[in-house]
């Protein structure tokens, strides 16, 4: 059963590889454009930051342009009548948003909060619909990240409807693992989310998150301390989901 999506393209013919990963420039929105291209929006960007629990957009908010975030971390949510939080997706360092907005000229389809404090550089509309019209680099990671987040999110539909929350938990744990990993077999991810967040983002409970946290380091596979998460088997951690992936 494959329920890991591919990792999205990363072509880096034209990437600025000079800046440093907190310079907003480094931003993979940027991959495909030249560094004199990336230096020539610097005059036009905002630079902005948020503490722990504010939110930065709100569902049907009218107001324009991508983010792109330095610092911190995101959780992309939605919260029902009776309070139930549904969580869309965490955003780490190097990830953006706002680009559904940007494009069709709608309101904002979630919420997006801080789930630490965040260090934020925007792009203001005018300037994300010049780019729209005057560079194809940039539309081309554009859409090439509309396509994988498209994939992203069928496989995330398919996992919540034919999926244990358990399996559910460790492929959470292997996404966040693999997009740190590069070809390493042991990672750390911090500050990882608590229990909590891992719950909502996998529309479940704490208390079964927990239990699967607790089972996975039991097996050596994780080890959890504080707000660091050490996966110390990715292979290990696959073949869980391959394992427990058909149970219901």
């Amino acid at each position: 059963m494959t329920v890991i999506p591919p990792p999205s393209p990363r072509a880096q013919t034209f990437a600025p590889t000079a800046f440093a990963p907190e310079d907003y420039r480094a931003n993979k929105l940027f991959r495909h454009m030249s560094r004199e291209e990336v230096e020539a929006l610097g005059s036009q960007v905002e630079h902005l930051r948020y503490g722990k629990g504010e939110m930065i957009l709100q569902r049907r908010d009218e107001d324009g342009g991508i983010y792109l975030l330095l610092e911190g971390a995101l959780l992309a949510n939605l919260y029902a009548r009776s309070g139930r939080e549904v969580g869309y997706r965490r955003i780490p360092p190097g990830g953006y948003f706002g680009e559904i907005a940007a494009i069709d000229g709608l309101p904002r389809s979630v919420n997006i909060v801080a789930l630490e404090d965040v260090r934020l550089v925007r792009l203001p509309q005018r300037l994300v619909l010049r780019l729209f019209d005057d560079s194809p680099r940039f539309m081309r990671a554009l859409l090439e990240d509309m396509a994988s987040l498209t994939r992203a999110l069928t496989d995330r539909l398919f996992e919540l409807t034919a999926v244990s929350v358990a399996c559910r938990v460790d492929i959470e744990l292997l996404r966040m693992g693999s997009a740190v990993a590069g070809d390493a077999n042991e990672v750390v991810i911090q500050p990882c989310p608590t229990h909590a967040e891992l719950a909502v983002l996998v529309g479940s409970q704490r208390e079964p998150v927990t239990r699967e946290l607790n089972r996975l380091a039991s097996l050596n596979i994780v080890r959890q301390s504080g707000r660091t998460l050490k996966i110390l088997d990715l292979a290990a951690l696959a073949d869980e989901v391959e394992r427990i992936g058909g149970e219901l």
